[in-house]
């Protein structure tokens, strides 16, 4: 099975249209189906619901697209969907000719995801919005209500050159067929099995991913590869496909967040015993510059900085093809020993950890 971002994107990059009225009005457009969703929503099935003069609510369905080899779901999916949510919030108080860029992104994971979890729900308000600069916060629910994370954004503001009475075009939405990637079968080959997971050594096992043993669900649908695993250190690879747009000539900050995230979190897991597990438990990413869609592969550098004896803390950059710098991120994680065990006992993720809560400060 070929990488989804080998395939031809679908979806709206470029639609000035969207920039024509006051931010608002352009985002109920979109509720209503009036523009058309970027690449990046019709990827992962993220999509707005509902509008408010600095508030901003959407939806994302919770696919097997989005596992590892373990069938888990890590924290960096929380931020690939907050960023669209958080970004939209500031747009809804903006006039016509404005847009909003990500410039740092900071999330608190509260409770991991499971196959339990159908659907999230992430609902942004402004907390300031001036002419420059604009902040706004996030809560991320499931479909029961219970919260799973947390974040807040900065977001820069800047104009678009548009012409408010102009007759724009729709762009080009790419291919309507097969259906579009978060809606089909996910792959079943790219897990590894239980005797695998129980008894196999971490670093081993992403040697073997990194080989082509294993392609996980998640590598598939974004292209990411880890190419190189040591003790305490991982490097990956992200293409820079226009899959990830999220209207614009950029790489969607979200889609940038959830890849730092997986390499901080392959940084951790080369640290750990067989049977362990690990949560990430916050991270933080501050972006320098657009990294742009078709400019080549993105490299990505973690490393373990701390390493208490259940939490170690890393930290991982973001580069692009030229070796400029795209962004920067750090983040924590709970390691759980012999979390495995308990996974194969049927407990769930949440279960498990909330099993370590009250641990020594002096193990950390």
């Amino acid at each position: 099975m070929n990488n989804i971002t080998d395939e031809h994107y679908r979806g709206s990059i470029g639609d000035l249209r969207a920039f024509q009225k006051p931010g608002l009005d352009a985002f109920k457009r979109y509720i209503r189906g009036g523009l058309p969703a970027p690449p990046i929503s019709r990827l992962v099935g993220m999509r707005p619901t509902e509008a408010g003069l600095g508030k901003a609510t959407f939806t994302m369905p919770i696919t097997r697209w989005l596992e590892d080899g373990f069938g888990l779901y890590w924290g960096g999916v929380y931020a690939l969907f907050a960023d669209a949510p958080l970004a939209s919030a500031i747009w809804t108080t903006l006039p016509a000719g404005k847009s909003v860029a990500t410039s740092e992104l900071s999330m608190s994971f509260i409770r991991p995801m499971s196959r339990k979890t159908a659907n999230m729900v992430g609902r942004a308000e402004v907390v300031h919005s001036g002419s420059q600069v604009g902040l706004s916060m996030i809560q991320i629910t499931d479909q029961d209500g219970r919260m799973l994370a947390f974040g807040s954004t900065r977001c820069l503001i800047s104009d678009i050159s548009v012409d408010e009475g102009a007759e724009y075009t729709s762009p080009d939405l790419g291919p309507t067929d097969p259906a579009d990637p978060y809606l089909r079968p996910p792959p079943e080959d790219g897990y590894f099995n239980l005797d695998q997971v129980m008894h196999g050594t971490p670093i081993d096992l992403q040697r073997g991913a990194i080989r082509g043993e294993r392609v996980f669900p998640v590598w598939r649908l974004t292209g990411y590869r880890v190419m190189s695993i040591e003790d305490g250190h991982a490097t990956g690879q992200l293409p820079t496909s226009a899959w990830f747009s999220n209207g614009g000539f950029a790489i969607y900050g979200g889609l940038l967040a959830w890849a730092a995230e997986f390499t901080l979190g392959a940084a951790v897991y080369s640290t750990l015993g067989p049977g362990d597990v690990f949560a990430t438990l916050d991270m933080h990413i501050r972006f320098t510059r657009p990294a742009l869609v078709n400019s080549g592969d993105l490299s990505l550098t973690a490393s373990v900085n701390h390493r208490g004896r259940l939490l170690r803390v890393s930290s991982c950059y973001v580069d692009n093809a030229e070796g400029k710098r795209v962004a920067m991120a750090t983040s924590s994680a709970l390691v759980v020993k012999g979390g495995v065990r308990e996974l194969r006992k049927g407990r769930l993720p949440d279960e498990i950890l909330a099993g370590v809560n009250g641990t020594d400060d002096r193990l950390l």
